[in-house]
């Protein structure tokens, strides 16, 4: 694909540099458009020329300082980071970063994090550590449910790896289903029921109005006693303390999360002191670099030709 400035137009984009996993976007853009303007930082007057952003997270006070901006894009697979900003007008074309690899990545995190629970590998390694040689029983993944929330793209290569395990797998989601591989469940409704059957619950839901403290006390609850739950989804879906609480009352058997509701997760955090939850820094999937670049230049070009654009996000649902 061209990147030449015929083709680029007058593209003026603004990326904000706020951790490493945005700048290293940015100097790929820079590699692979050279001919492209970008800025790193926006000063107190308004920028006109402005018309793309290319970040993780846009802050409040940001956007209506760009009058002419027509396309935020997110460098990560999630547009929460971007829809969050209060005054973002509604006109302005929302897209997040979607790649064949992120569903694969994805599938091997949750599958660790189920296997190293259902094959005890941590009282394992406690017997390694202590020289003890004692042989632990091998339960029958097929005799054991894994409930997966939320069945897009990314939740149904979880639901087919494991699925490929040998364990039984059900889906629940918001909206009509999309996978008929496993059994679905779908709306309100039906969560008590799905809720019941899950030994192990991975949450995969994008953050929105409708899913923000979706899985608190009342509805952990539901799940049978002994349960685990695995949340790679976004931080503030599941309320943090509940279920902290659920696992010290044994009702949960533990947890492994990727996401907070505070990332970097403060260093006072009872996650931290925790032997039965795992703490992971927001890594289970990320998409590559060269994709994401691909797909924000060839949404440039659709953007100047006034054409759909690829993984555009439905503001009104939030993904």
């Amino acid at each position: 694909m061209s990147t030449s400035p015929t083709e680029r137009g007058p593209d003026k984009v603004l990326m904000l540099l706020t951790s490493d996993f945005v700048t290293a976007r940015y100097e790929a853009l820079r590699a692979r458009a050279p001919d492209l303007r970008i800025v790193t930082e926006l000063g107190a007057d308004a920028d006109p020329a402005v018309t793309a952003l290319f970040a993780f997270k846009l802050p409040p006070g940001i956007a209506p300082r760009l009058p002419n901006l027509r396309l935020a894009a997110s460098v990560g697979a999630g547009a929460d980071g971007i829809l969050s900003a209060p005054d973002l007008p509604a006109q302005v074309k929302v897209t997040r970063a979607v790649e064949p690899g992120l569903g694969l990545s994805m599938a091997q995190y949750v599958s660790l994090q189920i296997l190293r629970h259902f094959r005890a590998l941590q009282a394992m390694e406690k017997q390694h550590a202590a020289g003890e040689w004692k042989r632990l029983p091998v339960p029958d993944a097929r005799e054991v449910t894994v409930g997966i929330m939320g069945l897009g793209a990314i939740g149904s290569v979880v639901a087919a790896a494991i699925g490929a395990l040998g364990f039984k797998v059900v889906g629940w989601t918001r909206a009509k289903a999309r996978l008929a591989s496993v059994q679905v469940f779908v709306g309100e409704g039906s969560m008590d029921a799905f809720l019941a059957q899950c030994d192990y619950l991975v949450c995969l839901l994008p953050i929105t109005g409708q899913t923000a403290g979706l899985l608190d006390r009342t509805r952990l609850s539901k799940l049978p006693r002994g349960s685990y739950v695995v949340n790679v989804a976004r931080g503030g879906i599941v309320v943090e303390q509940d279920l902290l609480e659920l696992v010290d009352q044994g009702h949960l058997s533990g947890a492994a999360f990727d996401v907070f509701a505070t990332e970097p997760l403060p260093p006072d955090s009872a996650f931290w002191r925790h032997d039965k939850v795992l703490v992971t820094p927001h890594i289970a999937a990320q998409p590559s670099v060269g994709p994401v670049v691909t797909q924000f230049l060839d949404n440039l070009e659709r953007l100047a030709r006034n054409e759909p654009l690829v993984n555009e996000v439905d503001r009104s649902l939030g993904y």
